[in-house]
């Protein structure tokens, strides 16, 4: 597996628009996780290998891809204010439902996380320096008085591909290589196809979105109202130099924060991202109640805004160097933005192109309570980008980091990632890993005050 290659993500120039395609792919896209994706797709990897086999827990072996093991410490879980790998090991083993996909937490108690913790100091965490090919690989093996129970999940947060009982394969699939070589259909399509399907959806094809709204306003809500996480969504809310673009940006940190502090209700994904469904979203929800906009208008702009952030995600890649809550989510935000003020799409992408030279390169240090500061910029960025294309102002082509097009630029920003970015990433999550035994983990509370 570890010798799967990267090839170059680029778009296809002999494609040819297949709108129900693009719509299959928008709607496979977007699906509600309960607490952070990272974490999670380890506890569901956890909560599999423990499936397997059953029994009473001795200790637990997991082998993690380098993103895995060094940058998923530092966020609360459901039902746990504890913090760190092995007790997202634990938790998954002791309390996960296997059959719950990214909702795997929804089953723990307050009897149960006192076990987990327990189980914790039974967990160890080998990082894999040499596993990035894949993105995201989790290989845990539980030992129980029954046996040992493995499971294997790669690509996606819930993308298993192997469960074992005792040597015994009970599921096996092949690594879905296709995001490495450059397969994945949302990369045949440009933003001008991002654009004209979304400006051309139907009510009853927007519908499906009207769950994200739900989703990811209800967590924002738990922050404005009980000022959850550091303050930062709530404070800008009621800050004394509000405007519309403060509000957006408060709208998309609280739903950030209440997520990263493990509040129990889930979050709509995007790419596989809870934080960039939130970001990608939020801002719009807020700009539409301040501009009085219909909701049809709301939803065609969310649905622009998560195609163009899934799109750039898939060529970033899942596990990335980059950070996608800034980038990705910003570019979306943008491009949703200008279509629901009725933008041409000359103008989404000038938008675009604005917005690039102030997020490019912005690197992913792990989950934590400052990606609320991250998304909350990324926000002002893009809307501020976003209000200078609809005036006719755009950044002139091919300066720096931007191509000829807003679609070559975007293959910059895919290729910075997954080559130039590569060791430095390797490197940044090294000394993380290695800060553990300098700042032992604790609770969430207790890291709060360090």
């Amino acid at each position: 597996m570890a010798g799967i290659i990267r090839k170059c993500r680029s778009f296809k120039e002999d494609s040819e628009m297949n709108d129900t395609e693009l719509y299959n792919i928008l709607r496979a896209e977007i699906k509600p996780a309960l607490g952070c994706t990272g974490p999670i797709a380890i506890c569901f990897c956890a909560a599999q290998a423990y499936d397997a086999i059953g029994g009473e827990i001795e200790s637990i072996d997991a082998t993690l891809d380098w993103c895995m093991s060094a940058k998923n410490d530092d966020v609360a879980f459901p039902g746990s204010r504890m913090l760190g790998v092995e007790m997202a090991i634990a938790l998954g083993a002791v309390c996960g439902d296997p059959h719950a996909g990214l909702e795997v937490l929804h089953t723990v108690t307050p009897e149960g996380e006192a076990k987990a913790r327990k189980v914790a100091e039974r967990v160890k965490v080998n990082p894999q320096w040499n596993l990035q090919e894949l993105e995201i690989y989790c290989d845990i093996a539980v030992h129980t008085d029954k046996g040992t129970g493995r499971a294997v999940v790669s690509q996606r947060s819930d993308g298993l591909i192997l469960k074992e009982c005792n040597g015994e394969i009970l599921l096996e699939l092949e690594p879905d290589i296709s995001a490495q070589s450059g397969r994945l259909p949302i990369l045949k399509y440009k933003v001008k196809d991002f654009y004209d399907m979304a400006a051309g959806l139907k009510e009853e094809e927007l519908a499906f979105l009207k769950e994200a709204v739900t989703y990811n306003r209800r967590l924002a809500d738990a922050t404005l109202e009980g000022r959850l996480g550091a303050g930062i969504g709530y404070e800008l809310y009621h800050s004394q130099y509000q405007n519309y673009i403060t509000r957006a940006k408060a709208y998309a940190a609280a739903g950030c924060e209440a997520r990263m502090s493990g509040v129990s209700h889930p979050a709509m994904t995007c790419g596989n991202k809870g934080n960039v469904g939130i970001a990608a979203s939020m801002p719009l929800v807020s700009i539409a109640e301040d501009f009085n906009l219909e909701e049809t208008d709301l939803l065609r702009g969310i649905a622009l805004s998560y195609l163009t952030a899934i799109s750039i995600i898939h060529r970033i890649g899942k596990a990335p160097s980059m950070c996608s809550c800034e980038v990705a989510a910003a570019l979306g935000i943008a491009a949703g933005a200008t279509l629901m003020r009725k933008g041409t799409y000359e103008q989404v992408a000038a938008a675009m192109q604005n917005t690039i030279p102030n997020v490019f390169g912005v690197v992913c240090d792990g989950a934590k309570l400052a990606c609320a500061l991250r998304i909350s910029s990324g926000t002002g960025v893009a809307l501020e980008c976003s209000d200078l294309a609809l005036s006719n102002v755009k950044i002139a082509n091919n300066q720096g980091v931007l191509g000829a097009t807003i679609d070559d630029s975007i293959e910059i920003i895919g290729k910075t990632a997954l080559y130039a970015m590569v060791g430095s990433d390797r490197d940044l999550c090294r000394l993380l890993f290695e800060k553990r035994s300098i700042f032992p983990l604790t609770s969430f509370e207790d890291r709060q005050k360090q």
